[in-house]
């Protein structure tokens, strides 16, 4: 055991050397140690060690990852699917010590040496997030969805590039409804999908999985086993999973953009039942949002727009009621009747909890189209506009209260009197009121956009680079290079017209 400890620990050289090793000698030494690591037998990484407890109580996670990772999937079950240990289910279930030292892996590893032993990090998430699917107490859900969104990044911190740990994450957090976890991985957006460019040209540009690489793409492929195959509906799932998430925690806006990726993907003939389900929950969550039935994204294919529509007329015709009783400042009854005649389908899709929403929302809006024809309302002539109950003038005062402090409303409120019937609310423009932004804070909100505007062009650089690298990309420059020497014209499009959208069923991870 001493001599395999030896081994285990001679790389990478710790404390590091004063001259730090080139990536062609991290590289070799790397994979050195991984070739050690698999013809090592789990039996012996398993064992004790001189001294009581086993290597997993000598090794350091953040000094030697690689080993760490071996050991620890040798006493799960070991790498590759080679011998299991039987004792596993039993030993790796959450609040055990070795489900304790799998948290403790997962928010210390380097994310370099893990480059190497892809295959085995991705089956360690897997079987950690499989275990934690079935715990029941809040706190262990809570450490390990953290612990795996924690390693989502660390892997890669910019979270550009989809991999089917993120798919897995995600629809983890749905199914506890863990949805503030959700957040460190979901509030990156995703740029790149793992496929295979020109190798050859990468390579020279990244001869090594240690090296400095720009961008996440480049070492997240196929090959390197930090994602299983992903297929169009992966891509469809891991965005109405966001976006429910997103439902979950009311943020709107950002819902919407997810729904609205699933939405405007290519199809081949037919809409998926996937995006059918995101253009129901797109119509709500619109209503929610904006207070009106959202046009359909612009770029949405043709055929597919009127499949939605042929699909969803109760919820294009909830909306339109809503729109309409907002526009006539009409009572919610018509609303509430229309929600009640559709229960039967709100309840089949699971968009019930949704459609309950949008009778507050009405209220909401409606007192918010207030604003834009009044300087000052009493509280009594809100509740008469606004309230099913004329007379419940607390509730009202209560509830105006909360848009306030929620900053749905931009407005003040006045109590001269304990009986909220006399309170005044006084409404506000965008440029003035407690909503209004001051120069400091326009501001910082440029300069954010601006840097999110320059993260983005930095990957549409990147997407270029990697077209160019393809050979479609060449075997078409060849041949409008071969058509203007003749003569020809140039019509200012790399791939011509058609830019040859994938079908449903084709593999993104594929040639």
């Amino acid at each position: 055991m001493d001599g395999l400890l030896s081994q285990l620990l001679a790389f990478p050289p710790h404390p590091p050397p004063k001259i730090p090793l080139t990536d062609t000698a991290y590289d070799k030494g790397m994979k050195e140690l991984i070739q050690t690591l698999n013809k090592t037998p789990a039996s012996k990484l398993t064992l004790g060690v001189r001294g009581g407890g086993d290597l997993l109580e000598i090794i350091d996670p953040s000094i030697n990852s690689l080993p760490y990772l071996f050991v620890l999937l040798s006493h799960v079950g070991a790498p590759g699917g080679k011998q299991k240990n039987a004792n596993a289910a039993d030993g790796f279930t959450p609040g055990t010590p070795l489900w304790l030292k799998m948290l403790a892996f997962m928010e210390s590893f380097d994310p370099v040496q893990t480059r190497y032993a892809g295959n085995e990090f991705r089956r360690l998430f897997e079987i950690t997030a499989g275990r934690a699917a079935f715990t029941e107490r809040p706190n262990d859900q809570s450490t390990a969805i953290s612990a795996l969104g924690s390693a989502i990044l660390r892997i890669d911190p910019s979270g550009s590039t989809f991999t089917s740990s993120h798919l897995l994450f995600v629809h983890l957090c749905l199914l506890m409804r863990a949805y503030p976890e959700s957040l460190p991985v979901l509030d990156h957006n995703i740029y790149h999908f793992t496929s295979n460019t020109n190798r050859a040209a990468e390579n020279n540009l990244y001869p090594h999985l240690s090296s400095n690489h720009e961008n996440s793409s480049t070492f997240i492929i196929p090959e390197s086993g930090l994602s299983s195959k992903l297929d169009y509906r992966s891509h469809l799932l891991f965005f109405l999973y966001g976006a429910m998430c997103y439902m979950g925690l009311k943020e709107w806006k950002r819902a919407l953009l997810f729904l609205e990726i699933v939405i405007m993907s290519p199809i081949s003939q037919n809409a998926s039942r996937i995006q059918v389900e995101a253009y129901k929950k797109y119509i709500l969550v619109g209503i929610l949002y904006k207070g009106s039935l959202l046009d359909m994204p612009k770029k949405t294919n043709p055929q597919a727009a009127k499949q939605f529509k042929a699909m969803a007329k109760a919820y294009e015709g909830l909306a339109e009621v809503f729109q309409h009783k907002l526009r006539e400042a009409g009572s919610v009854k018509r609303l509430v009747d229309e929600v009640k005649a559709g229960q039967p389908i709100w309840g089949q899709d699971c968009n019930f909890g949704l459609v309950r929403q949008v009778i507050d929302a009405y209220r909401q809006y409606s007192i918010r189209a207030l604003e834009k024809t009044y300087a000052a309302l009493t509280i009594a002539e809100i509740t008469r506009r606004t309230s099913a109950d004329a007379d419940d003038f607390a509730g009202t005062g209560d509830y105006v209260i909360n848009l306030i402090s929620s900053n749905k409303l931009n407005a003040t409120i006045s109590q001269p009197s304990e009986d909220p019937a006399t309170w005044i609310v006084r409404f506000y423009d965008p440029a003035s009121g407690p909503l209004a932004r001051s120069e400091e804070q326009q501001y910082e909100a440029l300069a954010k956009q601006t840097r999110k505007v320059k993260v983005l062009a930095d990957h549409i650089r990147e997407v270029d680079r990697k077209l160019s690298l393809s050979k479609e990309y060449i075997q078409d420059a060849k041949k409008r290079k071969s058509h203007d020497d003749n003569g020809g014209g140039d019509d200012g499009y790399p791939f011509g017209h058609d830019t040859g959208f994938i079908g449903a069923d084709e593999d993104v991870m594929g040639d």
